[in-house]
């Protein structure tokens, strides 16, 4: 699911783009349209931890110039993806560098479509490549090849990575569920671990590359067995 924000004071502008967008659908993206008409609402929304994949902004929408609303939204978000539509040749020239695309208006359908699909595309291999999540410094992403494994306590998620480790609220399950196409295992009720890095396997106990310890739980331990011997095989 791909998460647009539609930023405009005219209701029927948004209406036109979340109609284009609803037809993408077709195409196996699953898209869902936000609308605001103040960007004051916009970052309200990311102040309350809504998440958007896309921003469509147009330089019509109040706050734009007076408060540098493009600003504001890379605080909260840096890897947000942000087109702006405007009716000003000028601002594409002035906004091209820091955004994804500058769009001049009257949008052409087709062509808005054809640069949405292709974007679309490139965010979705992105999905697989990385972890996206949230926490008190705003959005984040890691790379999952470098994530040794996740670790819950309580409502506390860890992110152990090569040198870093980071924190975020959420559930282990949810972790679990989100990885079931990647190299990752739940190994644990409170773990769940890259099969990339998984050195032995002993009883209750897996040794991770850098010689970390990590529990394996009895009725975990066959399905983990099983994902390691399958990761080995389809790499030789």
């Amino acid at each position: 699911m791909f998460h647009f924000a539609v930023c405009c004071y005219e209701r029927k502008y948004i209406k036109m783009i979340c109609g284009y967008l609803q037809e993408l659908w077709q195409e196996d993206y699953a898209v869902e349209t936000i609308p605001f008409t103040r960007g004051a609402d916009l970052l309200s929304a990311y102040k309350n931890g809504e998440h958007f994949d896309v921003i469509v902004l147009d330089t019509a929408t109040e706050e734009f110039i007076d408060q540098d609303i493009l600003q504001q939204i890379y605080q909260y978000d840096t890897n947000v993806t942000i087109i702006i539509s405007t009716t000003q040749e000028s601002v594409v020239e002035s906004y091209k560098a820091s955004v994804y695309r500058c769009i001049l208006k009257p949008i052409n359908k087709e062509l808005f479509l054809t640069e949405i699909s292709v974007l679309l595309a490139r965010l979705a291999i992105e999905e697989n490549i990385y972890y996206k999540f949230a926490n008190g410094r705003g959005l984040n992403k890691v790379k999952l090849s470098d994530v040794y494994y996740f670790e819950s306590n309580m409502r506390n998620i860890r992110i152990y990575e090569k040198g870093n480790e980071y924190i975020f609220t959420g559930k282990i399950s949810d972790v679990e569920n989100e990885l079931a196409k990647q190299d990752f295992v739940r190994n644990h009720k409170s773990y769940v671990v890259n099969l990339k890095y998984v050195r032995n396997i002993y009883k209750d106990t897996i040794i991770m590359e850098n010689d970390e310890k990590i529990p394996l739980s009895k009725h975990r331990s066959k399905k983990m067995r099983e994902r390691v011997s399958h990761y080995m095989k389809a790499r030789r």
